[in-house]
């Protein structure tokens, strides 16, 4: 019985010594691997800018579209243009028939020429009634007796009045003013466009009977057309008047236009509470047709002349972030905090300097005090 309890103390000793070996040749290779040499890349730290692109989508506008309307009736006699063609000021749209507004402006101009007559008339009758009346006066205040009586001299005073003058004198303004209204109608007989532009619509066919009011054409102004934007309240102050935008018109190619920003609200939209901004694009060859689909790129500087670096580089601890150095051939973890981030480089706020020697690829598989080999040959 003693001879198989020391048997099994025995045994068990030899065990025991057995693991205890297994254990600290463990420990021995796990520190073997810690100390182990790793291979890293590396980059010197350095300032820079960093930037944000920001897109927004919209549609393109007419710098102005005119919906004309007629202001004289009569019939459509003839239509000169179509729907596309490209209009410049003054130019005939509708041919209207005009007999009926040519006997108009022409009674109107005899109306004025009659009341001119009669005012000149009027003119020589107030001349000789004042004379008269002097005379009669002349001999009512004589003091020496009066041939004239009361009822007389108060007869003569109401023919030298100058009333009859003045009623000649507002008909003939109101015969100039019916002229003047009739010459506009027989020049605005033809509908003309106002502006240079592009007729976009007709409305109205030869044959059909306009009056005043009536909708005939639109015109639109393409010279320059415009996209109208919605911006956050962090974009809005790095917007300024006359600043290039960059943009694209898939319609057009894919090649990059340059607009400029036309105006700046300064007031955001009560239901959106974002801020509206209009960019405009030089349309002198009317290539860009307003409706077409437009994409409008924002850069927006985040930061200039600040410590940036690759996203990458950055490591998430429980405690915070970090960033491995290279000094003096091995790793040394620095806490960093960090600001804006584009996806691929972030802005370090603070914990690097200019010329650290960053880790940017290994960095996972490294400890403070790794030794490091640069690139693989250093």
């Amino acid at each position: 019985m003693r001879k198989n309890i020391a048997i099994i103390a025995l045994l068990a000793l030899s065990l025991t010594s057995l693991s205890g070996c297994k254990s600290a040749e463990a420990e021995e290779m796990a520190t073997t691997e810690l100390t182990a040499p790793q291979t890293v890349k590396t980059a010197v730290v350095q300032k820079g800018n960093i930037d944000r692109n920001l897109s927004y989508n919209g549609s393109l506008s007419a710098e102005n579209t005119i919906h004309l309307v007629a202001t004289v009736p009569g019939e459509i006699l003839e239509v000169p243009v179509t729907v596309g063609d490209q209009l410049t000021k003054d130019q005939v749209i509708y041919i209207l028939d005009k007999k009926d507004i040519e006997r108009a402006a022409t009674n109107a101009a005899l109306s004025y020429e009659a009341t001119t007559h009669q005012l000149s008339a009027t003119a020589d009758q107030q001349s000789l009634a004042e004379k008269s009346f002097n005379r009669v006066k002349a001999l009512y205040e004589n003091p020496n007796g009066s041939a004239i009586s009361t009822a007389d001299y108060e007869q003569a005073e109401l023919a030298a009045s100058k009333t009859g003058l003045e009623a000649a004198k507002v008909q003939v303004a109101q015969a100039r003013i019916g002229m003047e209204q009739a010459k506009d109608q027989l020049e605005d007989a033809d509908i003309k466009s106002p502006i240079n532009g592009v007729l976009s619509a007709l409305k109205i066919e030869s044959g059909q009977t306009i009056n005043p009011g009536t909708h005939v054409a639109d015109i639109i102004n393409m010279d320059s057309v415009y996209v109208d934007i919605l911006v956050a309240e962090s974009i809005i102050n790095h917007l300024d008047k006359g600043q290039e935008i960059s943009a694209q018109v898939p319609a057009i190619s894919s090649e990059t236009i340059i607009g400029t920003v036309e105006w700046v609200s300064p007031a955001a939209d009560l239901k959106t509470k974002l801020f509206p901004v209009r960019i405009s694009f030089d349309n002198n060859d009317y290539v860009l047709k307003p409706g077409m689909f437009v994409s409008v790129t924002i850069d927006i500087n985040e930061a200039s002349n600040a410590i940036i670096i690759p996203s990458t580089a950055i490591l998430s601890r429980v405690d915070g972030e970090i960033v491995y150095v290279e000094i003096d051939g091995a790793a040394e973890a620095k806490s960093v905090i960090s600001g804006f981030d584009n996806g691929e480089f972030t802005v370090i706020l603070d914990g690097l300097v200019e010329g650290d020697q960053l880790v940017v690829e290994g960095q996972q598989f490294i400890e403070p005090g790794t030794p490091l080999i640069v690139d693989g040959g250093k």
